[in-house]
């Protein structure tokens, strides 16, 4: 009985914590300490959230991601491989998007590296298509690899679909209901504007069938020493991390895991990498609007899988 009643008790507290409001000054003030390498502050886009709203949106599950045929470069590429890399300002860098509040940031990760990468294959002076995240949130119904749309989904079950079947384009299946599609939103200026009850349900797939697909030839793991390299060789990969609370209050500088707890797993596309007043960092986008941290992005500390960003990473090629 005593069992039970300490674990009712802390089941109870949790449900307590998790109806808090996810945003909080004493976090910004722990992060904002001399000798921090990152700037922290009290982000819009989720001045409404609780704790336990943003654990229902951090789902990304990585089972497989070890499994996956590996990314090998020769000695010499690896040798010749710049110090730091941007893609910000070239023609096959996609835009910073918003997955709503959906937990379908899997589908966002992959979706947008893999446009990139469709860019990138067909050589210089190629058009930039973003194809669209709504196909595997909607419709790549991984029963047993773990694909769940708004509740979460496997980096490599996503991969396989987009090798499988192939994704279609973002103009023919929308995602925002601003653009045609089903996932509310609005214009990242005016968050927070969303209802108190914000987080929705999987959308049907009703993608169809005059849409063209793009499928990818192969898909591999890249492992932490060979991810400079493909980064600026072949293009972003997707990768997956622990997301603490510290990290939604992200503005500027180089992420490390300073305070907070625990919020679940979430998947982004890292795009580059370099070094920022001695401390080196991955360039990742995210896809929580412009209006969230740096502009939609974040850097976080390279070299040490911090909060396990290293160890998830997947590519693809066409």
């Amino acid at each position: 009985m005593l069992h039970l009643a300490v674990s009712l008790l802390a089941f109870t507290t949790e449900q307590a914590a998790d109806a808090e409001p996810v945003l909080s000054q004493a976090i910004v003030d722990a992060v904002n300490q001399p000798g921090s390498t990152w700037k922290a502050g009290l982000n819009d886009r989720f001045a409404r959230a609780t704790r336990g709203e943003m654990k229902s949106m951090m789902h990304a599950k990585t089972d497989g991601v070890a499994l996956l045929p590996r990314v090998v470069h020769t000695a010499q590429q690896l040798a010749d491989t710049p110090s730091s890399f941007d893609p910000r300002n070239t023609t096959c860098h996609g835009p910073v998007l918003d997955q709503g509040f959906c937990g379908s940031c899997w589908a966002f990760g992959a979706t947008t590296a893999i446009s990139d990468r469709l860019c990138l294959s067909q050589g210089a002076g190629a058009a930039f298509v973003q194809l669209a995240p709504l196909d595997l949130t909607t419709c790549d119904h991984g029963l047993f690899s773990g694909e769940n749309g708004c509740q979460g989904g496997q980096l490599a079950g996503a991969w396989n679909y987009a090798k499988k079947t192939g994704l279609v384009e973002e103009s023919c299946y929308p995602y925002l209901q601003s653009e045609g599609g089903p996932v509310p939103t609005c214009d990242p200026t005016e968050q927070p504007c969303l209802p108190e009850s914000k987080f929705i349900k999987t959308p049907k797939c009703t993608v169809a069938s005059s849409c063209t697909k793009h499928k990818l030839a192969s898909v591999s793991g890249v492992d932490a020493a060979q991810l400079m390299t493909e980064l600026s060789s072949n293009g972003p990969v997707e990768s997956a991390f622990t997301v603490y609370e510290d990290f939604v209050h992200y503005k500027t500088g180089v992420y490390k895991h300073t305070t907070g707890s625990q919020l679940g797993g979430h998947a982004i596309k890292i795009i580059g990498y370099g070094t920022e007043d001695g401390a080196d960092y991955w360039l990742v986008q995210n896809s929580w609007t412009t209006t969230w941290g740096d502009g939609g992005y974040f850097k976080i500390a390279r070299g040490t899988d911090e909060c396990g960003i290293e160890s998830q990473a997947i590519a693809g090629s066409f």
